[in-house]
C-alpha cells in the first residue's frame, strides 16, 4: 500500500535523493545526521516507507529509493531547486532563509504557481540582452537594497525605547528646536523615552544626559530612527 505521503516522509525520500547524489550509498546514520534527528525517528521512518514500497534496505543497511520513491524525490528536488532559487537569485534572500522557505513551500505550492515561477525565471534568463538586461538589473538592485526603517516621532516610542534624531521639524513651539540645539541634540543624536504620562502627556525624556519633559505635541516634532 502507498496512498498520500506526509510532508515529513517526503522529505526524507528528499534526504535519500540527496544523499545518493553527494554519496553514491546512504545509511541510516547519514540520514539521521542530515535531518538532525536521533536515529529511532529514522529507523521508523524508513521501515514506513519501505512498507510503502518507497525504499529498500539492503542487507548492510545501504538504503534505496525504489521506482516510486526516485519519481517523488526527483519531482520534490526540482521543486525545491526551483523555489530556492527564485528566492536567493532573483529575491535576494539570504541562503539560510531561501533554502528554509524553499523546504516549507516544496510541499504546498501549487503547480500552476510553480510553474509560472520557473516561465517568469526562464523568460528573464534567456533576454538578458537589449532593453531586458535594465530590467533584470532593476530586480538585481531591489534584491540587494537592505530594509530601510521607516522614521517615526519621538511620540511614537514607547518608554524604555530610543531613537536616533533624524530632524525637528518646524512649527509648534518655536523654542523647542532651539533648545534641542543649544543642548548639542543634533541629527544622529540618541534619545530615549524614560517615562510617560498615563494619558500620555508629558513625555520624560533623556538626551545627551539631559532630562527633559516634553508635551505631545512637542514630542510630535522630532523625528527619529527606532534602534
Amino acid at each position: 500500500m502507498q496512498g498520500e505521503l506526509s510532508e515529513s516522509l517526503e522529505d526524507y525520500l528528499l534526504e535519500i535523493f540527496i544523499l545518493k547524489l553527494n554519496k553514491g550509498v546512504v545509511r541510516l546514520k547519514d540520514v539521521a545526521e542530515r535531518k538532525g534527528v536521533k536515529l529511532p525517528s529514522v529507523v521508523n521512518a524508513i521501515k514506513e516507507l519501505s512498507e510503502r514500497s518507497y525504499v529498500s534496505q539492503e542487507r548492510y543497511g545501504y538504503i534505496n529509493l525504489t521506482d516510486e520513491g526516485l519519481r517523488i524525490a526527483e519531482r520534490i528536488y526540482e521543486r525545491h531547486k526551483t523555489i530556492y532559487k527564485f528566492l536567493h537569485d532573483f529575491l535576494g534572500v539570504s541562503e539560510s532563509v531561501a533554502e528554509k522557505d524553499a523546504h516549507k513551500m516544496e510541499h504546498d505550492l501549487h503547480r500552476e504557481t510553480l510553474e509560472k515561477i520557473q516561465k517568469f525565471m526562464g523568460h528573464i534568463e534567456e533576454n538578458l540582452e537589449g532593453e531586458s538586461i535594465d530590467f533584470f538589473n532593476i530586480l538585481k538592485e531591489f534584491a540587494s537594497k537592505k530594509e530601510v526603517k521607516m522614521p517615526k516621532t519621538l511620540k511614537d516610542l514607547k518608554a524604555g525605547q530610543s531613537g536616533k534624531i533624524v530632524e525637528v521639524k518646524e512649527g509648534g513651539s518655536g523654542s523647542l528646536k532651539k533648545r534641542l540645539l543649544e543642548m548639542g541634540a543634533i541629527p544622529g543624536t540618541i534619545v530615549k523615552v524614560e517615562k510617560i504620562a498615563p494619558l500620555g502627556d508629558p513625555i520624560d525624556v533623556l538626551i545627551l544626559d539631559y532630562h527633559l519633559s516634553l508635551r505631545k505635541e512637542e514630542a510630535e516634532k522630532i523625528v527619529v530612527e527606532e534602534i
